[in-house]
């Protein structure tokens, strides 16, 4: 085991912790340390709605980017050092995937001006 893989597995933990405290929901909405956008800012129901989303696909996406460090680190024969750069990359794809997702689960439960819309 290498100084490379422990700090990848370090930061895929660190990226599922961090699910783990959005699916909770941050204390309150000035928060830095939450999913801040346009659409989770309307009010306090899309702000706890988009937290605990973006959570939640931030726990699936950690734990995929873990079996992948893994199964990096039991078939890789020569540098390990792009180890960190698979845990920098799928980080960024993993940034941009719940964003669009969940801004597309914003607009689908909300409409534009925050109101909850109907369940049919």
């Amino acid at each position: 085991m290498n100084a490379y893989f422990l700090l990848s597995m370090i930061g895929a933990l660190s990226f599922f912790s961090l699910g783990l405290k959005l699916k909770n929901g941050p204390e309150f909405m000035e928060s830095w340390l939450a999913y801040r956008t346009t659409a989770s800012l309307r009010n306090e129901d899309t702000w706890y709605e988009g937290n605990a989303y973006a959570g939640k696909w931030l726990m699936i996406l950690a734990s995929l980017i873990l079996i992948i460090l893994v199964f990096a680190e039991l078939f890789a024969t020569q540098n390990l050092n792009w180890l960190l750069s698979i845990l920098f990359y799928s980080m960024l794809i993993s940034i941009a995937i719940i964003y669009i997702l969940t801004e597309r689960h914003l607009r689908k439960v909300f409409f534009h001006d925050g109101k909850r819309r109907p369940k049919f």
